[in-house]
């Protein structure tokens, strides 16, 4: 495995480790630490300790995404020639995740703001699973769609036939799908 490859795998584990970290800390704190703090109110003290706790995890995660996600879509412009669909989707996957980082930062935060911010806690945290959701739906589609991007260096194969193309049944040929 050369460098530039497992440089490409930490990058993608990075992304992956700190997005499932960020949305699973967020429908926890909405789903299950929101009611629980709203049905026994626990001390301030308690309240400080989860809220200073998922500020480290909100600023790690979002400095592993911001870091990685850079890498991984250099990296995939750099490498593939990629369609107007992709571009739009990685712009508003982008434009999202920067709202999403928001939402978390000020969640999170400890200023007279984002103490302000969280009066409305739950109204919040229901926006930011919907941002993260769709951000996630989004990656999903975009991983899946992009198998059949041809790489920019002349010479070289796609691994995956293109979406338009299919395996024939005789002898695994590729055969050209009329559009």
């Amino acid at each position: 495995m050369e460098l530039n490859e497992i440089l490409g795998l930490l990058s993608r584990w990075a992304h992956i480790l700190a997005a499932a970290t960020m949305i699973g800390g967020t429908f926890f704190m909405r789903f299950s630490y929101v009611p629980a703090k709203l049905a026994y109110a626990p001390s301030d003290e308690f309240s400080e300790s989860v809220r200073k706790g998922w500020a480290r995890l909100v600023m790690m995660c979002t400095l592993f995404l911001l870091i990685s996600g850079l890498y991984n879509a250099a990296m995939k412009a750099m490498g593939f020639h990629l369609d107007m669909v992709y571009n739009g989707l990685l712009l508003v996957k982008i434009l999202l995740a920067f709202a999403a980082f928001y939402f978390s930062a000020r969640l999170s935060g400890r200023s007279e703001g984002a103490v302000k911010f969280r009066e409305r806690e739950k109204h919040w945290l229901n926006i930011l699973c919907i941002i993260m959701l769709a951000i996630a739906l989004m990656a999903g589609y975009m991983k899946i769609g992009s198998v059949g991007f041809e790489p920019k260096i002349r010479g070289e194969k796609s691994e995956v036939p293109a979406v338009s193309e299919s395996i024939s049944p005789k002898a695994g040929t590729t055969v050209k799908a009329n559009a």
